[in-house]
């Protein structure tokens, strides 16, 4: 992969819960320190589309990253979401499917996505 490649701009966000005052939760998204890092963001197609179905029936994106050694904890262990920086469109909101696998060891990472709407 070089740097080319990643010709999009995504923000992750976390889930925080806070109390509302009434012994109850209300969950709010916020920026972590990874905003605004470049990635891939390409359609799914074949079998890689069908593969992701089974596991969502909406998921249609693949989101590439650079590999960062915190990335677990960035990602908060499944209560994390993307802010996908469209330039034409404005910003889309990602839910991620699959945990990110290393694509290549210690280079790149990848996750299958849905755009929420």
């Amino acid at each position: 992969m070089i740097a080319s490649d990643l010709i999009h701009r995504v923000t992750i966000q976390t889930s925080t819960e806070t109390s509302d005052g009434h012994d109850g939760l209300v969950s709010t998204w916020a920026n972590t320190s990874r905003t605004r890092v470049p990635a891939l963001v390409a359609p799914l197609s074949g079998r890689d589309l069908e593969r992701a179905r089974q596991v969502d029936p909406r998921a249609s994106l693949r989101v590439t990253f650079r590999w960062w050694s915190t990335y677990v904890a960035d990602l908060a262990g499944g209560r994390a979401r993307l802010l996908f920086h469209d330039g034409a469109i404005g910003d889309r909101t990602l839910e991620i499917v699959e945990p990110p696998q290393e694509a290549v060891y210690r280079v790149s990472l990848t996750m299958t996505c849905k755009e929420n709407a």
